[in-house]
């Protein structure tokens, strides 16, 4: 004689069975969740390279997005700087160098790649931010 289980039966046992081994399992956010108010995690930057004065020089320069957005690039003691009026805190950021078109804003996490022509000319890069891409055009 051939035992069968009723369909209800065999879902219940399964859905009861997943529920244990679920609530037995940490969720996988409770390690990396941060209490409000508490430290956050340290950010970790990619290794930079030094580029030279003159390659640095060509990305100086004013850049607008939407909405006017403006950001300025200088170049001061042999390391180029970001600063936009309409941030908050208007202070400047240093770039670091991964490659000869890729830099990223010290202690920000934000990654920036130069959009540059064939002759060298640098038309605006794009960032990539938390809030996501932003992309600007070089105006001066």
């Amino acid at each position: 004689m051939r035992h069968t289980f009723h369909p209800a039966i065999f879902l219940g046992g399964v859905v009861v069975l997943c529920t244990a081994w679920l609530w037995a399992q940490p969720p996988a956010s409770a390690a990396v969740s941060i209490a409000r108010g508490g430290p956050r995690p340290a950010l970790v930057e990619p290794a930079s390279i030094e580029l030279g004065t003159a390659m640095l020089e060509r990305y100086a320069g004013q850049y607008e997005g939407r909405g006017g957005f403006t950001i300025d690039l200088t170049l001061k003691d042999g390391k180029l700087f970001a600063q936009s009026a309409g941030t908050i805190p208007s202070i400047p950021f240093e770039l670091r160098a991964t490659s000869e078109t890729e830099f990223f804003l010290k202690g920000m996490g934000v990654d920036l790649e130069f959009d540059v022509a064939r002759d060298g000319t640098v038309r605006g890069f794009a960032a990539n931010t938390e809030y996501g891409v932003i992309e600007v055009e070089r105006v001066r």
